[in-house]
């Protein structure tokens, strides 16, 4: 495993014999933690990866002193909802809001 520390996050990397296969960024504000993006090669779906990247994310909040963490699944994105169950998440039951500051051209 790979880390990329700064003082309130890390980018953390797993690797097979010759590239990349996940990532997760993490990072926390003192309190609570986030998992930001959690990736994992299609051919490494289903290996138990996944399971690892967030075990080595919430080890890190852990050193760090962070009792808490949080992250975002886009609704009705259904299979990445029932990782994260399989793992012990659970729905906070809050609203995430957002406002574009650049309009973004598609």
């Amino acid at each position: 495993m790979y880390r990329a520390d700064g003082d309130t996050s890390t980018v953390l990397g797993a690797f097979d014999a010759e590239r990349l296969v996940g990532t997760v960024m993490v990072g926390h504000d003192g309190h609570r933690g986030w998992v930001y993006y959690l990736a994992v090669d299609d051919r490494m779906r289903g290996t138990g990866l996944g399971q690892r990247m967030m075990a080595a994310a919430e080890d890190w909040l852990r050193a760090n002193g962070v009792v808490k963490v949080q992250l975002m699944v886009r609704s009705g994105n259904d299979l990445v909802l029932g990782f994260y169950e399989h793992l012990g998440y659970e729905d906070a039951n809050v609203q995430v809001r957002s406002k574009w500051l650049i309009q973004p051209t598609n």
